[in-house]
Formats: structure tokens, C-alpha cells, sequence
């Protein structure tokens, strides 16, 4: 399957020079064909990104709740009312699952508790998180915890329909005092976690990346 499936009119992209210390500028899709995709001219901080016919690029973009990104080449230039550059429709690319790889810095109001004895009930302590993703997170801890410890935790996503609360369970990787700060902190991976949760995770940091991106 090629990247077309995915390219789509006024799709939000980011754009690069290949093999460049470039950042990445912001631009979307005006325009779509089997052969070749038209992007408006690239913007970072107001300064555009201006390309040449044969310039090498790399492209990255979100859609479906994944990041796609490929590399191509600039075909020339166009103008609808805009410039447009003109880009190849590219046969390959790669993805990166979001929910799997995404950390983004959050601060959420956490509960977390160790898995009780049989009868018992569990303590819960509040605290707040640092970074989230599909598959854990980052929190600020009272004592120390041993890696391996089980935990449960809770805490809510703000989402535009409401907030969605998330129970899951978690295993402790590793602690550490952070030395700028002096707190301590745990990066806990999620282990026992349903599709729901994850895809609401997934949806909370998606809108949460969108909104970073806007204000940059």
C-alpha cells in the first residue's frame, strides 16, 4: 500500500530538508493526485521553507492515530491562489504506532496503590504525573518502590466530551530522585490495560500534540 491512501486535502504535515539541521516546518496538503501531492509553502516562526525543483525532503504527518513519514522529492512549483511546491507521491513509508511510542509531558492528578493482600483493601496516595503515553507513564512517588512492584492506579483524561477515567494496572521499571528538582520519580509501564483505554489515551494525546503544535 503507498502513502496515497494517507494524503490527503488539508492534511496537517510537517516538512524537512533531507539530510539537513533543518526543523521541521509546518504546511498542509492543497492538492492530490495518483502521481504527486501540492503542499503550501512551509512555515516556522514565520520564516518559510522555500524549495527548489529536484530538493530532497522528508515529510511526516499524523492520521488513523499513527505518525507516518517518508522522503521524496520537490517536482517544482505551482500557484492556485497560493504558491504550492510539488511533491512525488512517495511508494514507500514508514509508521510508528502513537499509542505505543508517544511520551508526552502531562500533569494529571494521579492515585496509585500497591496490589493488596487477598481481603484487603488497597491505599491509595495521590500524586501527579510527569509524561503519559498508551503504554505508561511518569509520576512523582512518596518513597521509594522496588522495580517489579505492582500498582494500581487511577486517573482521568480531559477529553472535549468530559474527563474518562482510566484504572489500570502498572509495574514499576525504575525510580529515581530527578537532580534538578530533587523529587523522586517512577517510570511505570502498563500491564494490565484495555483497547478502550488505551484508544482513549491515544486520543487525549493526540489532541494534546495537536494543540502543542498549534502554539508553536
Amino acid at each position: 500500500m503507498t502513502a496515497r491512501k494517507w494524503i490527503k486535502i488539508n492534511q496537517n504535515i510537517r516538512v524537512a530538508r533531507l539530510n539537513s539541521e533543518d526543523d521541521w516546518y509546518a504546511s498542509s496538503v492543497q492538492d492530490v493526485n495518483e502521481r504527486e501531492f501540492c503542499i503550501a509553502v512551509p512555515v516556522k516562526e514565520s520564516r518559510p521553507l522555500v524549495l527548489s525543483k529536484g530538493d530532497q525532503v522528508k515529510v511526516s504527518f499524523i492520521a488513523d492515530m499513527t505518525r507516518y513519514e517518508f522522503t521524496t522529492m520537490t517536482r517544482g512549483r505551482r500557484h492556485d491562489n497560493i504558491p504550492l511546491f510539488v511533491l512525488a507521491m512517495p511508494e514507500d513509508y514508514t509508521r510508528v504506532q502513537l499509542r505505543e511510542f508517544v511520551r508526552v509531558p502531562t500533569t494529571l492528578e494521579v492515585k496509585y496503590a500497591r496490589l493488596p493482600l487477598e481481603g484487603k483493601e488497597p491505599v491509595f496516595i495521590k500524586t501527579d504525573s510527569l509524561d503519559l503515553s498508551g503504554g505508561g507513564m511518569r509520576i512523582l512517588i512518596k518513597s521509594d518502590l522496588a522495580a517489579e512492584t505492582r500498582l494500581m492506579i487511577k486517573f482521568a483524561v480531559p477529553l472535549k466530551t468530559g474527563p474518562q477515567d482510566i484504572d489500570v494496572v502498572g509495574r514499576v521499571l525504575r525510580t529515581w530522585v530527578d537532580e534538578r528538582t530533587r523529587l523522586r520519580q517512577a517510570a511505570i509501564q502498563f500491564v494490565k490495560i484495555s483497547r478502550k483505554q488505551e484508544d482513549l489515551i491515544t486520543r487525549f494525546l493526540f489532541n494534546r500534540m495537536s494543540e502543542q503544535r498549534r502554539l508553536r
